[in-house]
C-alpha cells in the first residue's frame, strides 16, 4: 500500500461467501477437539473487550458456532467498552472472585502481567498459537503463554475527509502535515488520559525517537482541536465535516463506515507515519473462575484460526500476526503492508506503565 491509501469499493453488500467457503475441510486440533464438548454443554461465552463491533460479533458468533458444530443455540456474548473501563472491570471481578465474563482481549500489557503474576488466568493449550508467535515477536508484541497470547492489532492512523471545506487537496504523510496553521479548528486530540493505547503510542513514539510530544502537544494545542476518546464518534466527526481530521483513527473504523454508506469511498482517507507506526496487540486470556472456561479457550483457538483471522480483518480490519495468512476479504484493502511502512513496538510494554503518569501529564497540561 501507498503511505496514503486511498478507500477501495465494496463490491455487492460485502457478504462473508469467501469466509464460509475457506471453513470447508478446515483442520481441526487435537486441542480444540478436546475442548468442543465441554463448550456445547457450557452453552455460550462472554467477552469483554474495546474492539469488536456489533456487525463483527454477529458474523463472529455464526462463524464460530460453524466451525466447531456448536449449534444453533450456542451463543457469543459480546461485551464492549473502553480499554480503560475493559480491564477495569476484570480487574475488580478478579479481586471479588464473581465473574460476569469469560475472556478479556484489551491492549494492556501491564494489566495481563499483573493479572498472571496473581494466577488469574487459565494456563491454555494452543494449537494454533504457534502459528503467530513468530511475527508477534518480530513486531514488538507482549505475550506470555501459556496464560495470554495476541490475536490481533491495529494502528493508529491518520483519518481525513477530502469532501470537507479546504480539505480537498490535503494530505497526511508526517506528524508535521497535521499541525499545519491551515487546520485550525479542524483537528481532533485523542484523549490519552482515557487510553491505554493512546498513551502507549506515545511512549512507543518517544522511545524510538520519532516525535517529542513535549513539543508537539503545545503546537497541536495551538491549532484548536477538539479532545475527544473513542474513535467511533471521532469517526462521526470527520464523515460529517465538524473536525475533517483526526490524526489518531483505525482503518477499520473507515471500512464499517464505507459499508454503511457506499458513497464514502472516494472521501475518506487513510494514511501513515513516515516517523512510524506502532503497532498495539490486541492481548487475550481466560479468567481462573469463569463460568465457561472450554468456550472460552476455544473461542482463542477460533480467533488465531485462518478462520477466524479472516472474520476479525474483514469485520474490523485488524492486522493479523499468523504467518502466510492473506485476508481476500473488503477489510483486507484498508490495511497497510507493514514490509512497507516503519513498525514500532516496544521491548518492555509492562514496564511503560511507569510512564503513564507522566506521559499523560504532559497531555494533561495543555488539554486539561
Amino acid at each position: 500500500m501507498k503511505h496514503v491509501l486511498t478507500v477501495l469499493g465494496l463490491a455487492g453488500a460485502l457478504t462473508f461467501a469467501g469466509i464460509s467457503a475457506s471453513l470447508a475441510g478446515h483442520h481441526i486440533t487435537p486441542q480444540e477437539k478436546k475442548l468442543i464438548a465441554g463448550a456445547k454443554k457450557e452453552g455460550s461465552v462472554t467477552l469483554i473487550n474495546p474492539l469488536i463491533s456489533d456487525r463483527t460479533a454477529k458474523i463472529l458468533q455464526k462463524k464460530f458456532r460453524e466451525y466447531y458444530g456448536l449449534g444453533s443455540g450456542f451463543k457469543y456474548n459480546n461485551l464492549r467498552k473502553g480499554t480503560g473501563a475493559t480491564a477495569a472491570q476484570v480487574r475488580q471481578e478478579i479481586k471479588a472472585g464473581k465473574f460476569t465474563v469469560d475472556s478479556i482481549m484489551v491492549g494492556a500489557p501491564p494489566f495481563f502481567a499483573a493479572a498472571a503474576k496473581k494466577g488469574a488466568f487459565l494456563k491454555l493449550d494452543s494449537g494454533q498459537w504457534k502459528h503467530s508467535k513468530k511475527l508477534a515477536k518480530k513486531y514488538g508484541q507482549y505475550t506470555n503463554y501459556p496464560y495470554t497470547v495476541v490475536t490481533v492489532g491495529y494502528s493508529f492512523q491518520p483519518v481525513w475527509n477530502t469532501a470537507c471545506p479546504g480539505m480537498a487537496n490535503f494530505n497526511v504523510t508526517s506528524y508535521e502535515d497535521v499541525l499545519k496553521p491551515s487546520l485550525n479548528k479542524k483537528g481532533i486530540s485523542s484523549d490519552i488520559s482515557k487510553s491505554f493505547t493512546y498513551t502507549n503510542t506515545v511512549i512507543a513514539l518517544e522511545e524510538a525517537g520519532a516525535v517529542d510530544f513535549n513539543k508537539f502537544w503545545p503546537r497541536l494545542k495551538k491549532i484548536n482541536p477538539i479532545v475527544e476518546f473513542r474513535t467511533e464518534p471521532k469517526m462521526q466527526m470527520v464523515i460529517s465535516c465538524q473536525q475533517p481530521l483526526d490524526m489518531w483513527n483505525l482503518a477499520g473504523r473507515v471500512y464499517q463506515n464505507v459499508v454503511k454508506k457506499p458513497d464514502l469511498k472516494d472521501k475518506i482517507k487513510i494514511g501513515t507515519y513516515k516517523e512510524g507506526q506502532v503497532l498495539l496487540g490486541n492481548q487475550i486470556a481466560v479468567l481462573k473462575g469463569a463460568n465457561n472456561p472450554n468456550a472460552a479457550k476455544l473461542l482463542i483457538e477460533f480467533m488465531l484460526s485462518e478462520a477466524g483471522q479472516e472474520v476479525m480483518v474483514e469485520g474490523e480490519a485488524q492486522y493479523s500476526f499468523r504467518e502466510g495468512f492473506s485476508s481476500k476479504s473488503g477489510g483486507g484493502a484498508y490495511l497497510s503492508d507493514l514490509s512497507k511502512v516503519k513498525v514500532i513496538g516496544m521491548k518492555d510494554w509492562v514496564g511503560a506503565s511507569k510512564k503513564y503518569k507522566s506521559t499523560r501529564g504532559v497531555w494533561l497540561k495543555n488539554f486539561r
